[in-house]
């Protein structure tokens, strides 16, 4: 990854923040400020979000853009568009810099290790295929059910880093993160399961 595109990925993210005094910034803003990086950096945006730990419901509600985007990606848009239904909804300007002040350091070291590979995970088909999965993770994480938020989430944010930096070996690694992160869920809800109907029949048995 160049110098020139590690300073527009981390810039992006402050001028949103700096260029503004209000007390809450549209969403729709926000979004259309990242045109020129495509989806990378607003899946980015959000995917901290998740994995920030956040009580009940937070991680779902901010899954739902992830969905929006991923959907988008599937359809073959060039970059990330929020559906007018959306326009009026806002975030504290507060918030917004704290995420990003949060986030930052992590993403200037993630930089570091970023550089083109598996250049066909670039193309246009691949980025649909990418959608693919960013969207069956996203649309996990809207499911209320043990350990769903963290790792798909973490798959998420890898792959949108390696979506900036062009980089195909950490997007394949993100996906295989968020597989990872549904199979766990699922074997932590199969076993929830088998130890209600265990307890059952230990004491009414």
């Amino acid at each position: 990854m160049s110098d020139q595109e590690k300073i527009i990925t981390t810039q992006v993210l402050e001028d949103v923040v700096n260029r503004t005094s209000s007390d809450r910034i549209l969403i729709k803003d926000l979004i259309d400020s990242m045109d020129s990086v495509g989806f990378g950096l607003a899946i980015m945006i959000f995917a901290f979000g998740i994995i920030i730990p956040l009580p009940p419901p937070f991680p779902s509600i901010i899954s739902i853009p992830l969905v929006i985007f991923s959907m988008q990606m599937v359809m073959g848009y060039e970059s990330p568009k929020l559906p007018k239904k959306f326009s009026k909804l806002s975030v504290s300007r507060s918030v917004l810099a704290m995420l990003i002040r949060r986030s930052s350091p992590y993403i200037r070291k993630v930089e570091r290790i970023l550089k083109p590979r598996l250049g066909f995970m670039s193309s246009l088909i691949a980025e649909r295929i990418i959608g693919f999965f960013i969207l069956m993770f996203s649309t996990f994480i809207l499911m209320p059910m043990p350990l769903s938020n963290f790792i798909p989430g973490l798959g998420i944010l890898i792959i949108s880093f390696g979506m900036l930096g062009k980089d195909g070996l950490i997007i394949i690694f993100g996906i295989m993160v968020g597989l990872a992160g549904i199979v766990i869920s699922m074997v932590a809800v199969f076993l929830g399961v088998e130890a209600i109907y265990y307890l059952k029949d230990l004491i009414f048995s």
